[in-house]
């Protein structure tokens, strides 16, 4: 039969016509790739086996491990603590809790914390627990020898005649001794003066020395009524150059502040405030106390303030606060501006003195 025309392709079936894919030998590369990965295995498996059967082996002829013979530890490594050993117990003192104390003020007068008094002793922060007589331990940090040196500078002018000397020292005072009755009476000098001079009065017809605290700018602006203060045998103490808040100051800023203070009443009177200083606002730290030490003042705080300072208090009220509030020993706080410590101070004296309190010096209320 012949052909009756056209070629080969016209008469290939639609699969024919297309172009033929190479699926037999791809399939071949897979098998190929399978196989492969079939021997790796298989010689991990031959050598990791290997590997474990020698070791299984040869393990017995090796050291023993420490499970199997525990090393011995010398006795020494393990005995008990000597006598001798020390505890990590921090350095403290042994305080015994006396009348007015409270953990704030003993943490002040030792340069530590609440909380670290609280944690060596194992107790609350509660004031109500505190008994008097009852022993505290409370840490203490000592200084350097040459810082505590400085830290008890002698008064080195004994500043007003007959006036006992003190020490400089970071321990604040705010009570004297309780098994004496007597009582100091202070008077901040800030900014106002104009009842100064009635004060002043009050004490010389008394026959009763006080202490004034003045800043150096008082003394510039109230030169004469410095003069006076002094001449009439009352004891003069720090209370900065400008009545800035210390504890916001830097330690070379505190310094300048007493020293300032102190030249000007040098200049005027010849007298020195050493040692004695009351921060402004009362406002101070561990850290202020201890500059201040180091420039030769020991911090005289109060046990009654007396509020004269407070906007909306009467003459009587400032009396009777004033007398309610003491005991032995106390420093009470008043101010050289206060029109109503003025009216007040004659009758308060007498009334004082009539209760048989001694009325002296911060620094005769500290004598030894």
């Amino acid at each position: 039969m012949a052909w009756e025309g056209g070629s080969l392709e016209d008469i290939r079936t639609p699969e024919t016509s297309k172009p033929q894919r190479r699926v037999g030998i791809r399939w071949n590369y897979k098998r190929i790739a399978v196989a492969l990965a079939v021997v790796i295995f298989a010689v991990s498996l031959i050598g990791y086996g290997t590997y474990s059967l020698a070791k299984l082996i040869f393990a017995g002829s090796g050291p023993k491990s420490v499970a199997e013979k525990p090393v011995k530890v010398a006795a020494a490594v393990y005995a008990a603590p000597s006598s001798t050993t020390t505890t990590t117990e921090p350095k403290h003192i042994k305080y015994t809790v006396k009348e007015g104390d409270s953990y704030y003020l003993i943490a002040l007068e030792y340069s530590t914390t609440i909380e670290e008094i609280k944690k060596l002793n194992r107790v609350s922060d509660d004031d109500n627990d505190l008994k008097i007589g009852m022993v505290l331990k409370v840490p203490v940090k000592e200084l350097p020898p040459e810082e505590a040196a400085k830290a008890q500078v002698q008064d080195e002018t004994a500043a007003s005649a007959g006036q006992p000397a003190m020490k400089a020292s970071a321990k604040e005072l705010f009570k004297g001794p309780v098994d004496k009755k007597r009582v100091a009476l202070t008077f901040d000098a800030g900014e106002a003066s104009e009842a100064t001079p009635r004060i002043l009065d009050a004490l010389k017809d008394a026959k009763v020395k006080g202490t004034f605290f003045l800043t150096g700018k008082w003394i510039e602006e109230n030169a004469e009524l410095t003069k006076k203060i002094v001449s009439e045998g009352h004891s003069v103490g720090n209370h900065s150059y400008s009545h800035v808040d210390f504890t916001k100051q830097t330690d070379n800023e505190i310094v300048y502040q007493l020293s300032k203070a102190d030249e000007l009443l040098m200049s005027l009177t010849k007298t020195s405030m050493k040692p004695i200083f009351r921060p402004p606002y009362g406002a101070r730290d561990g850290r202020v106390l201890r500059v201040a030490a180091r420039a030769g003042y020991t911090s005289i705080y109060w046990t009654v303030d007396s509020l004269d300072w407070k906007q909306g208090m009467k003459p009587e009220q400032v009396k009777n606060r004033t007398l309610a509030g003491l005991t032995n020993g106390s420093v009470v706080l008043m101010h050289c501006g206060s029109s109503q410590t003025a009216e007040i101070l004659p009758g308060l004296i007498k009334d004082i003195e009539s209760r048989g309190y001694e009325l002296v010096t911060v620094p005769q209320l500290f004598e030894q």
